[in-house]
């Protein structure tokens, strides 16, 4: 027998699995800031897990998981395995102030970039503006004089009596790890290489980071950004790589990128700033697998787990962005376009001075967690998921995650506090805690879908993560959607996202080059000598790379886009590139969609981008059987919910036993091992063929 926290699925014969080495079993793991996820995947069968995340050490956890499956699967060695791991490592040590002893290193004369930031003001009609936030302190940051133009020429010449000194002051600071992001850099390496070298002969233990080779991009402050970032968080995420290494023991390791594919624990511990949002994107990469199967391609996924909510939007292809920000400092790293925002099961409800409620963006946590989790002391602190608990959408017998028991009379006790507090009833103060967790979550997915010229109502509605399906109707309803897409294993998609991973890469460069038309009509931008001569030379980093990680050559696939502006501008627009396309043309139309014009000025390519994308693993999920006898009404249960006027009595339904073509019109429950779906009154449910549940909105149609 197994753990009741681990739950089996056998496939039939005809599941299909394949990965870059078929004799391994793969584990994907997401540790969440309330429960960390596993799922493995094994010939003809799939094993998944919850438990408790360890904070104070997430490695525990993550360990303690895949040695629970390996002994449920049959006492498999962790040397069998390939484990993806979406770390939360990187991410926490700079949103808590956690990071190393940092150092930067910088030309003479710039040592202030970091604090001067860039001239925007965000709040525009603020007449107080404060100063820029810096993650170092002055006297931790160094200018060396040495100097090079934007065309790669040299200024000031770097001395080696300069870098003495610099070596000295490094000593004198027992910094844990260096950013030396010089001026121009990216067309001109050099200095950063010459004063790299003497400091890892003087210096071995210190983590360096290099501006040309993290982000050889043009804009200073971004690109200096970028590589303090990645400062601050290498030492603890490489203490981190190597203690799971070690602890599986030859097993092979991959973590999670931003970008949405796997890197290989090398290229993590130099580059660690690549996997601040590896849960996130996990989860949307497991989130297309299902919407594809389901037959959907345009869908807004929605993430709402314990901490916070994370929504991205696909339209064949998951958007991408170069551009974001984390802890108030830009990060340009390439990474799938995801907004978050501080709504999650655990966010704390609480009176702001004028008596206001308000939820989040401080959270509970997975210690002491929501009230109803039971470790909480009095008073209990009232937090989304106690709403829901109090309401009656989550039921008392549940047991999250298969093992943990629910308190509903602490979330009562939490909930009936607060509401005296405020002059509510309790049901109206849940009610309303629940309105303000689904306003910030409704701004966020319009933030990535009306602001950026897409209409919400135009597709599809996909939650997952342990809260996502007690908030879908809601929101789908407030955006006018119209369909809304329960995947199979919503707490669990992170980690299936992360076990479908391809191996993948990213290079990039600025090019800065301005391109004429000549009567109205643009070259073949791909065609430009410059332009080849760039491209060649980022695939040959690739195909380094690939080498060097043992990676086979014939599963590389190469993927390029272009990042272009108007000649004057000061942003560009991300274009990808196939072979045929007109680039030009597709510059034009997308910044019309944006901005709703178009000019005759001449177009600057800013940065050439190549992607690497190995082979992915991959799995067909066997077909559900339709109900061959009984009725879908023999297996209700019945539970009292309020409605937002009312106590009524719901059917409640466990998904386990819902068929293929099963269809039931709401108001209902949905129960399962790792997540509660809400039908509100209005809705119909449909099931497919592999699992997943539809619902669409009673007098509409499916996106």
């Amino acid at each position: 027998m197994y753990s009741e926290s681990i739950r089996r699925r056998v496939y039939s014969e005809g599941a299909k699995m394949s990965s870059v080495d078929d004799a391994l079993l793969r584990i994907g793991v997401d540790t969440g800031g309330t429960f960390t996820d596993l799922i493995l995947m094994g010939p003809h069968q799939l094993l998944h897990h919850k438990l408790p995340s360890t904070p104070d050490d997430p490695s525990r956890a993550v360990l303690q998981g895949i040695h629970e499956l390996l002994k449920t699967f049959g006492g498999a060695e962790t040397q069998d395995v390939a484990v993806v791991h979406g770390s939360t490592v990187a991410t926490n040590a700079i949103l808590e102030g956690k990071g190393a002893r940092a150092a930067f290193v910088t030309t003479a004369g710039f040592e202030d970039t970091l604090l001067l930031a860039r001239q925007h003001r965000p709040a525009l009609y603020a007449l107080e503006v404060s100063p820029g936030q810096s993650p170092l302190g002055r006297d931790a940051c160094y200018g060396v004089p040495q100097r090079h133009r934007f065309d790669g020429t040299c200024l000031i010449s770097l001395r080696d009596e300069d870098i003495e000194e610099l070596i000295e002051w490094l000593k004198e600071g027992a910094f844990d790890s260096v950013a030396i992001s010089f001026l121009h850099s990216y067309a001109a390496p050099e200095h950063e290489l010459r004063v790299a070298e003497r400091i890892r002969a003087e210096l071995p233990s210190l983590h360096i980071t290099l501006s040309h080779e993290l982000l050889p991009e043009f804009r200073e402050y971004e690109r200096a950004s970028t590589c303090v970032l990645n400062a601050l968080v290498a030492p603890k995420m490489n203490q981190y790589i190597r203690q799971l290494e070690e602890s599986l023991g030859g097993g092979a390791l991959w973590i999670m990128g931003s970008g949405g594919g796997s890197l290989p624990p090398r290229q993590v511990m130099k580059e660690p700033v690549r996997t601040v949002l590896s849960g996130p994107a996990g989860g949307i990469h497991g989130a297309k697998k299902m919407a594809l199967l389901a037959g959907c391609e345009r869908f807004i996924s929605f993430d709402m787990g314990g901490t916070s909510t994370d929504v991205s939007l696909c339209e064949g292809e998951i958007a991408r962005t170069t551009e974001s920000e984390i802890a108030g400092m830009p990060l340009r790293i390439p990474m799938l376009d995801i907004h978050t925002v501080g709504a999650g099961g655990g966010s704390l409800a609480w009176l702001d001075a004028g008596g206001a409620l308000r939820v989040g963006p401080q959270s509970a946590g997975a210690r002491p967690g929501p009230a109803c989790y039971g470790h909480q002391k009095a008073p209990f602190q009232a937090t989304v998921t106690d709403a829901h608990v109090f309401l009656g959408h989550i039921q008392s017998d549940l047991r999250l995650g298969g093992h943990m028991q629910l308190h509903p009379e602490a979330a009562k006790q939490a909930i009936t506090e607060l509401a005296s507090q405020a002059g509510l009833s309790p049901e109206a103060l849940a009610v309303g805690i629940l309105r303000i967790a689904g306003a910030k979550m409704t701004r966020a997915i319009q933030r990535i879908s009306v602001q950026k010229g897409h209409d919400p109502r135009t597709f599809s509605l996909l939650p997952f993560g342990g809260a996502g399906g007690l908030h879908a109707c809601q929101l789908a309803e407030e955006l006018g959607m119209k369909h809304v897409i329960v995947p199979q294993y919503p707490g669990l998609l992170s980690a299936f996202g992360m076990l479908l991973s391809a191996p993948m890469y990213d290079v990039s460069r600025s090019l800065l080059l301005t391109v004429e038309s000549e009567n109205g009509v643009f070259p073949a931008l791909p065609s430009l000598p410059e332009v080849q001569a760039l491209y060649d030379a980022l695939c040959e980093e690739i195909h380094a790379v690939w080498r060097r990680d043992g990676l086979a050559l014939e599963d590389l696939q190469l993927r390029s886009s272009f990042e272009l502006r108007y000649a004057g501008q000061s942003y560009e627009i991300n274009i990808p590139y196939e072979e045929g396309v007109d680039v030009a043309a597709a510059f034009e139309d997308k910044h019309l969609q944006l901005y709703g014009y178009t000019t005759q000025k001449p177009l600057q390519i800013v940065t050439l981008r190549v992607q690497g994308v190995g082979r992915a693993y991959s799995c067909q999920l066997p077909s559900l059987e339709a109900r061959k006898e009984g009725a879908l009404s023999n297996s209700f249960g019945v539970c009292s919910v309020y409605n937002g006027e009312r106590w009524e009595d719901w059917p409640t339904i466990e998904r386990g036993q819902l068929c293929a073509e099963d269809r039931v019109v709401g108001p209902l429950l949905i129960r399962e091992y790792s997540s509660t779906t809400v039908v509100r009154e209005g809705w119909d449910m449909k099931v497919d063929q592999v699992g997943n549940i539809h619902l669409s909105r009673a007098g509409g149609s499916e996106a």
